[in-house]
């Protein structure tokens, strides 16, 4: 047998029904920082910019990074090549002090040391911690060196012309305080960076990008 409900009582659940789900999106209130960042990510000029960047699989970045940690600190120099997802990551340190090189993607990477030696690893931010005592995260750095986010919650602020100013993303503070023509292309690419987080701070110096829209890279080796 059908139970009917009186209109009245129809109203009333759905009332119940409406504050339930408003009261379940209070729980949740999106704060002044993430108001802003949402709003920077419809800015035109960003997402043009980011569009494009994106479309460039096959690139090259050559700079130095310089490391601090509370305890120790250090300069290299970077030859970053990315072909697709995989990259050649080459830090070498200044004056014959050694050389680590990464050949591979984020989640399998050929690692071999100043000594020669050779390791496979899934996980090359831990095995470059080892190595050298820096904790760098490589995972993300292929997106952040080229001014765009990692994650997609990230938060971001944007400049007078819609790139990034500074990017707060897994934990970590990213501040571009300069870009830099690319040649041939209508783009502008970072040129200084600093990412901290805690006690660990980077700052990226870039000298050259080369950027390839035909794929003519050679691929990493």
């Amino acid at each position: 047998m059908m139970t009917r409900f009186s209109f009245r009582s129809r109203l009333l659940m759905a009332g119940i029904a409406i504050t339930t789900l408003l009261g379940g999106c209070a729980q949740q209130p999106i704060s002044l920082d993430q108001a802003s960042s949402i709003q920077n990510r419809l800015n035109p000029a960003w997402q043009a910019h980011e569009e494009a960047v994106r479309q460039v699989a096959d690139w090259q970045c050559i700079g130095r990074i310089a490391i601090r940690t509370e305890n120790q600190g250090g300069t290299v120099n970077l030859n970053w090549q990315q072909a697709g997802e995989t990259a050649k990551i080459v830090l070498n340190a200044p004056l014959n002090q050694g050389t680590v090189e990464l050949v591979g993607r984020p989640d399998m990477m050929l690692i071999t040391d100043s000594a020669g030696h050779r390791r496979l690893t899934s996980n090359p931010e831990a095995s470059i911690e080892q190595l050298t005592g820096w904790k760098i995260p490589i995972t993300a750095l292929p997106d952040w060196i080229r001014g765009l986010p990692h994650d997609k919650n990230a938060m971001i602020q944007l400049n007078e012309i819609g790139r990034l100013r500074t990017l707060s993303d897994d934990g970590w503070l990213i501040d571009y305080e300069s870009y830099m023509p690319v040649p041939g292309l209508d783009l502008d690419m970072p040129r200084k960076i600093s990412v901290s987080r805690n006690d660990i701070r980077l700052r990226l110096i870039v000298e050259s990008w080369q950027m390839n829209t035909h794929g003519t890279l050679e691929p990493p080796r």
